[in-house]
């Protein structure tokens, strides 16, 4: 269970991060990266970062790559800009769950489109109570 501290916390590094990712980082592989989740520890020493590219050219691998590479810049952007008294270490995980959402409504919706190609089998009761 999170403290309240920890979800000031953890909102106030969302939409920082968010920002800094969007606007002040110049690597291409960074463009069209998502902030997803964050998940802040009780010492708020460090932040587990989720994250999401919506180019799927760009490899899972370099993308976190990048990440790691500009951390240290977002989080000396992060000190100026939220006054902390500790800048929590930042690590960063790639969140596969929008792909795996997506897989899930794809599943279902073929399991949706083959009931509907199935025939309607006859009910066996209204068969046995029609013959008498």
């Amino acid at each position: 269970m999170a403290t309240i501290r920890q979800e000031r916390v953890s909102q106030l590094l969302f939409q920082e991060l968010s920002i800094i990712i969007s606007n002040d980082l110049e690597d291409p592989r960074l463009s069209l990266l998502t902030v997803t989740n964050l998940d802040v520890s009780r010492d708020l020493r460090t932040v587990k970062v989720y994250v999401t590219h919506s180019d799927e050219s760009v490899s899972r691998r370099s993308v976190l790559v990048g990440l790691k590479n500009a951390s240290a810049y977002m989080r000396r952007q992060i000190a100026e800009r939220c006054g902390l008294r500790v800048v929590p270490e930042l690590l960063f995980y790639y969140d596969d769950s929008p792909e795996r959402a997506a897989r899930v409504d794809e599943l279902l919706r073929q399991i949706a489109a083959e009931r509907e190609a199935k025939p309607a089998l006859p009910d066996p009761e209204q068969a046995e109570g029609s013959g008498t």
